[in-house]
């Protein structure tokens, strides 16, 4: 209820304040990223971006006993799985060792995340954050500032090995609702002053509203784009089917993050932008990262995680599964060995032309998602911000199968309550607006599809889904 009332307050703000609203919330954020943590990270990925592969596999079997013999030590959750398990801490001296762990589970972080928080960090120096998402419910998660200065040193690590620095000035196209959705004119977007980056709204990019958008990206001259796949890809129809030219102002690489990023989005991006296309395969969890380089192959970030495979295809070349991961970076509540949900393809080479000798992933397939189609044109492509902080939800779809009317399918936990209802209808009506009816079913599961995946959005009307 605090999180709406807040949205309401800041909706209701001139312009100008909210603006400086922002910037204060991007400056907390940039503390993380200046601060010592920060810079000791980030001289270390220098030192290590080059080195061989034994080096490299060195320094990942060393930051694993760290984490093992942290998490025996302080962790209740793990010390006493290793009692129950008749597992020696110290007998985990490798990656090839992990085996010998349980792999962990969403549900059993949901149950146990108490017992998941390390008994050597004070609760007051942990940050809480919630994971997004419909599969598997919204988790609550405790992190470290150590923890975000590592997110923020490997996202970096990955522009500098395009060409680009800290103060580079740059477009986002994310999750944040930073322009009320009532608003019916520009400026869609909202400066970051202190982080030297704008934020373009994802839940104004209708058809009439979009040419005011690839105007700020021509004057603005942003030295590249970061956002969702789906968002960044519906200014790159709109750049192409309109006959429009960036020129000058194109940005000289797009970043993508946070949804799968599919052939169909990166080739319109490509042809809109003429610049590359780099996706990062990370999770709000701390347990795994991974970053596509200038020759479009995803390497394992070795310093920040372990990632392995749980096998469903495999053949001399490539084995592909589900992405089990275990992550360094996060002492207040660390993964091991962590069921992400993800199915990738991991190369059983790690010779690549850009020269990292790191694991390579080839392909990552994550949840495919349709667009949510509104009455007056808007295409929204990201809707499991909604479900964020919904701890009573287990999973959710979202199905819109007319065009006034979506159908909210919702696996209910005990204790979901009208109150959760009016919370989900709230932040759907912030990013939807009022005009789509919407009707929530409580359902005991939600199918699949016959490849075995979950989506959280289908859209069984044309105008919504990806072609």
């Amino acid at each position: 209820m605090a999180r709406h009332g807040l949205q309401e307050f800041y909706d209701a703000l001139p312009i100008k304040v909210q603006g400086l609203l922002v910037s204060l919330a991007g400056y907390r954020s940039y503390r993380w990223r200046v601060g010592r943590p920060y810079q000791r990270v980030v001289n270390q990925l220098v030192r290590s971006d080059q080195l061989s592969m034994e080096s490299l596999r060195a320094d990942q079997d060393s930051r694993l006993r760290e984490i093992i013999d942290w998490c025996a030590h302080t962790v209740p959750f793990y010390q006493e799985m290793f009692r129950r398990e008749g597992i020696d801490p110290d007998s985990i001296r490798s990656v090839e060792d992990l085996a010998l762990i349980p792999h962990l589970d969403k549900e059993t972080v949901r149950k146990r995340s108490s017992e998941l928080l390390s008994t050597a960090i004070p609760r007051r120096a942990m940050v809480t954050a919630q994971t997004s998402g419909t599969t598997g419910t919204a988790l609550s998660i405790y992190h470290t500032g150590d923890a975000m200065a590592w997110k923020h040193a490997v996202t970096m690590r990955q522009r500098s090995w395009f060409g680009f620095g800290p103060n580079d000035r740059y477009a986002v196209f994310g999750g944040q609702t930073v322009v009320p959705f009532s608003q019916r004119s520009a400026p869609f977007w909202r400066e970051d002053r202190a982080r030297s980056r704008m934020l373009f709204s994802l839940y104004h990019m209708k058809d009439q509203f979009l040419e005011a958008y690839y105007d700020e990206l021509v004057s603005g001259r942003y030295s590249f784009w970061q956002g969702y796949p789906s968002s960044v890809g519906i200014l790159a129809s709109f750049i192409l089917d309109a006959g429009l030219e960036l020129g000058a102002a194109a940005p000289r690489a797009v970043f993508t993050s946070s949804e799968t990023l599919l052939d169909f989005h990166a080739e319109r991006l490509e042809e809109a932008t003429g610049a590359p296309i780099a996706d990062l395969y990370s999770n709000a969890e701390f347990s795994v990262s991974a970053l596509q380089c200038p020759e479009g192959r995803y390497h394992v970030d070795t310093e920040f995680c372990v990632l392995e495979i749980d096998p469903h295809e495999e053949t001399e070349d490539w084995v592909r599964g589900e992405v089990i991961s275990t992550g360094f970076s996060n002492r207040a509540m660390p993964f091991l060995r962590y069921r992400t949900g993800d199915v990738a393809t991991l190369l059983k080479r790690t010779t690549c032309p850009c020269g990292r000798n790191r694991p390579i992933l080839e392909k990552i397939d994550g949840r495919i998602e349709d667009y949510i189609v509104t009455p007056d044109g808007r295409r929204i492509g990201r809707m499991d911000h909604i479900f964020k902080g919904a701890l009573q939800v287990r999973e959710a779809q979202i199905v819109q199968d007319a065009p006034d009317h979506l159908l909210v399918r919702i696996v209910p936990r005990i204790g979901f309550r009208e109150g959760e209802r009016r919370d989900l209808e709230r932040a759907f009506r912030m990013r939807v607006g009022a005009d789509l009816r919407i009707d929530y079913v409580e359902v005991d599961e939600i199918p699949r599809e016959r490849s075995g995946k979950f989506r959280a959005v289908v859209s069984e009307i044309d105008a919504g889904q990806l072609r």
